[in-house]
């Protein structure tokens, strides 16, 4: 075992040289030569066996590990890399696939939290909700480190240099949407296994909580307490990860196709204007400018569609009405029925053996949502007293139903039967 003081010293006392390595180690290996050379420029004043010591002290605390199948190339501890990473502020995008990984680990974990509750063994089930309390911690981890990256995608496209090609230039912003943001939103919508997972292990600690106060304490309720709320912290961190994400790149992403569709479609208006001359361009899309150009060049939006226009015009056919056709406001309008009307109407024919043929009588055309809204407000309303009839067909304007009826009476005749009696 190697002592963490010695490397915790080690790190402290040669951070100068370490943090310019981390830099060349992010982008491959080094060989040994090429670690004296850095070591030499970051070191003027060292002797060839001063660099040997360093370098030896570094492999001994396994700061600098052996390639696999080459022994004269050395690269950085993968722990210490990571380290040193996090005190740089350094993150690294991840995958969408290890939060789903993480989400069935957590479903597993959550079975047997209940295997655990159902066989009444207390040790087994504080050890499996431990579990699960450090696989949640595991994904707000990497939710944090995953926003930071993509912040660092982010900047590292806008601060690019400008002379490269936008395309290019967001590269890593359309690798990183299709990546990353786009299995992201699938996995933390509304039906998605985020989702899903999430409220199959709310609902076990759920039940094991109202069990607990029902069958006796097998663990305390604090600890499944901290569990469900970080469980939620989760949920709600995941969905502002996604959100951040897409505030970030779909601008930058919108941007450089809309650069794409420019350039292309104005690369093929010049190549028509070089074959056969500025004729050859549609007269459709070129009235654009309210203004004499030289004075007014028009906003971006009417810069893009013009030039939308000129690599594929295609005029829209112009549909007129019929000299004989029927006009859609013909006819006189009837007003909509009141629910007071209906009311009162439907309490003036009392009694009604059915009411959905009643309904029918009344509105033959009415359309049948209508039919249906009227025959559940009527139904349920408190001054009648329903009964419930056998199912049977009827024939709305536009559809067929089939449903169980109710008859009507008032509350007052049902009310005055027994003093009756």
């Amino acid at each position: 075992m190697i002592d963490p003081r010695r490397v915790l010293r080690a790190l402290a006392e040669h951070w100068a040289l370490l943090e310019p390595l981390c830099e060349r180690f992010d982008s491959g290996t080094l060989s040994l030569s090429e670690l004296r050379l850095q070591l030499i420029a970051q070191l003027p004043e060292g002797t060839p066996a001063d660099i040997t010591t360093l370098l030896d002290q570094w492999i001994r605390l396994d700061i600098l590990v052996p390639v696999a199948k080459s022994p004269n190339r050395f690269e950085l501890n993968a722990q210490i890399h990571d380290f040193l990473a996090y005190l740089r502020h350094e993150h690294r995008l991840g995958l969408c696939l290890e939060i789903e990984a993480y989400l069935r680990h957590l479903e597993r974990l959550a079975g047997y939290i209940r295997d655990a509750f159902e066989v009444r063994d207390g040790n087994d089930l504080a050890r499996q909700l431990r579990l699960l309390d450090m696989r949640v911690r595991d994904v707000l981890k990497k939710l944090a480190n995953d926003e930071q990256a993509l912040i660092a995608v982010a900047e590292r496209a806008k601060t690019s240099d400008r002379q490269i090609p936008l395309r290019q230039r967001y590269a890593e912003v359309l690798a990183t949407w299709d990546e990353y943001v786009e299995p992201m939103i699938q996995l933390v919508s509304a039906d998605g296994a985020f989702e899903q997972g999430v409220r199959r292990v709310e609902q076990v600690l759920l039940r094991l909580l109202g069990e607990q106060q029902r069958l006796g304490q097998l663990v305390d309720d604090d600890q499944l307490l901290r569990t469900h709320a970080r469980i939620l912290e989760m949920q709600t961190t995941a969905q502002l990860t996604l959100r951040r994400a897409r505030e970030l790149l779909l601008p930058l992403r919108e941007e450089a196709r809309r650069h794409n569709a420019i350039t292309r479609g104005a690369a093929l208006a010049l190549s028509v204007i070089r074959r056969k001359g500025i004729d050859a361009v549609p007269q459709a899309a070129l009235p654009l400018f309210t203004r004499p150009q030289s004075t007014f060049l028009g906003s971006a939006s009417q810069v893009e569609s013009y030039v939308f226009a000129l690599a594929r015009f295609e005029p829209k056919p112009a549909h007129f009405p019929k000299a004989s056709g029927a006009r859609k406001g013909d006819g006189p309008q009837r007003a909509p029925r009141t629910a007071r009307e209906m009311l009162d109407r439907c309490q003036a024919a009392l009694p009604l053996p059915d009411l959905m043929r009643w309904l029918l009588e009344q509105e033959p055309e009415g359309a049948t949502d209508e039919l249906l809204y009227w025959f559940s407000r009527l139904s349920r309303d408190g001054r009648f007293q329903r009964e419930r009839l056998e199912r049977r067909d009827y024939e709305t304007a536009q559809h067929s139903l089939s449903l169980c009826s109710f008859a009507l009476l008032s509350s007052k005749d049902t009310a005055s039967e027994p003093h009756a009696n």
